[in-house]
């Protein structure tokens, strides 16, 4: 039988390198294949499969509500895995060819009607969407119950991130080059070949994850409560809530932006191939204030942390403007170099649901890593698809036709996705994060104590990463149901 270990010396362990990097693999695969349906999918559905706008739009609002439901439903279930390799590993396992195969499928609307091509968008992307949260939802879920050791937390994060920007660049700077030298003039067989060699190194970089991790802080199955009960103390987690909103109002900011890199510099700046040159840069930015991250959580709050960055995004987004009044490339990218720093706030949220996790389990009694890790991530999937229909909107209201001379409203429109509304975000994101206390001095130390004190300590045999059974002696949560 598995059993609870919380917060003691078994479970507040320093990781090893190889396991940092196969944590940080997890998100070079999904990225590596989800980035391309955020920067590209909007462009390919209008400029390459011929789909209209509006629709276009009206497409990823209701795939997103979808994902409303994909999420938590993914959570849950993993809440409910029991196998001989932990809770949440296997998802990496399950999910790794499945995201792969989705992922070529989305980007190859056949040549067919109209309606027909708008089907195939339909169900190619919620699939992949359902897929998706199976295939990433882990990677979040896993890092509560890789350590408790806060540092620990801190610095797997890190990996991940830079790892997640890896796949960020090589999908942001290889894709159109790829589109062009595989499709060989036919952008729609280019993309479904990018796919697919994107896919086969997705699957790899998933299994390595699978391998390369363990699971240390684990729940016995018959201390599982239903899931009213998990749901319930969720709703009274108010940390959870905070990065929620968060994710909500800073993932419209990622994706309007994101979504329109291609169009700006295609249209604004009339020089389209500039448009991989800035997904490089953005990723170099991300991954520079993903490694600052560690450093400056020694010294600073996460919430600080965030704050700082977001900053970044609204200085960043000023100096885009004035290059785009001046026609200044350098200016321009100086611009999209500072704001890229943003990306590294976001992240740290992933951080914070660790001490979310932990939080709710001292508050009451119930931890339910995988429901509020996965529910979590609704403020991004209703952020990214409130960010697609909303771009799309303001596109269409402006009177965009793709592959035709803007007039001076369309290309305004585009500016604004691009420099503003990510800068719009950041201010609301800084607010948000000016009521998350879990990082105050002293706070989740205590919850650890705390939590510590309710344990006992039994022998557990747990698989080790490499797949072999060992029996250690590890502290057990006596899990109270005691609100404090």
């Amino acid at each position: 039988m598995s059993h609870t270990l919380t917060a003691g010396s078994g479970a507040d362990v320093k990781l090893s390198l190889r396991e940092k990097l196969a944590y940080g693999a997890a998100d070079t695969g999904y990225n590596l294949v989800f980035n391309v349906l955020t920067m590209y999918l909007m462009f390919y559905y209008t400029d390459v499969a011929g789909l209209d706008v509006l629709k276009v739009g009206t497409l990823f609002l209701v795939v997103r509500l979808l994902d409303i439901i994909a999420g938590p439903l993914v959570g849950e279930l993993i809440d409910k895995t029991h196998t001989r390799w932990g809770k949440v590993r296997p998802w990496f396992l399950w999910f790794s060819i499945p995201f792969a195969i989705t992922g070529v499928l989305v980007f190859s609307v056949p040549r067919i009607s109209p309606s027909g091509k708008l089907i195939w968008a339909y169900i190619t992307y919620i699939l992949i969407s359902f897929v998706a949260a199976g295939a990433g939802t882990p990677t979040t879920a896993i890092l509560p119950n890789l350590t408790t050791n806060q540092q620990e937390r801190v610095n797997a994060n890190a990996f991940r991130n830079v790892g997640g920007q890896v796949g960020v660049i090589l999908s942001g700077v290889l894709t159109l080059p790829l589109v062009g030298i595989l499709g060989r003039g036919n952008q729609q067989l280019g993309f479904t070949l990018t796919m697919l060699c994107f896919g086969v190194i997705s699957v790899g970089c998933l299994l390595f994850t699978f391998f390369g991790t363990r699971e240390r802080v684990i729940t016995a199955k018959a201390k599982e409560p239903p899931f009213t009960k998990s749901f319930s103390a969720m709703m009274r987690n108010l940390p959870w809530w905070l990065i929620v909103l968060l994710n909500f109002v800073t993932f419209i900011g990622v994706v309007g932006k994101s979504s329109s890199i291609a169009y700006f510099f295609k249209y604004n700046v009339g020089n389209a191939g500039l448009s991989s040159v800035v997904n490089g840069i953005n990723s170099i930015g991300m991954i520079l204030g993903m490694i600052l991250t560690p450093f400056m959580a020694k010294k600073m709050k996460k919430r600080n942390i965030v704050i700082t960055f977001f900053l970044c995004s609204i200085v960043g987004s000023g100096i885009l403007q004035l290059g785009a009044n001046l026609h200044s490339i350098p200016v321009i990218m100086i611009g999209v170099a500072i704001a890229s720093l943003s990306g590294a706030g976001s992240s740290v949220g992933f951080v914070m649901l660790a001490d979310v996790v932990d939080y709710g389990e001292w508050k009451t009694g119930i931890r339910g890593q995988g429901l509020i890790t996965s529910c979590a991530t609704i403020g991004v999937t209703a952020g990214a698809g409130i960010a697609g229909w909303l771009t799309s909107f303001i596109l269409a209201h402006a009177g965009f036709v793709a592959n035709r001379t803007q007039t001076a409203t369309s290309l305004g429109a585009i500016s604004f996705n691009f420099i503003w509304l990510s800068a719009i975000c950041s201010v609301i994101g800084i607010i948000i994060m000016l009521f998350y206390r879990l990082d105050d001095k002293g706070v989740m130390v205590s919850i650890h104590k705390d939590l510590a004190t309710r344990n006992t300590a039994i022998s557990v045999p747990l698989e080790t990463a490499a797949g072999n059974t060992a029996t250690e002696n590890r502290p057990v949560s006596s899990v109270t149901k005691k609100e404090v």
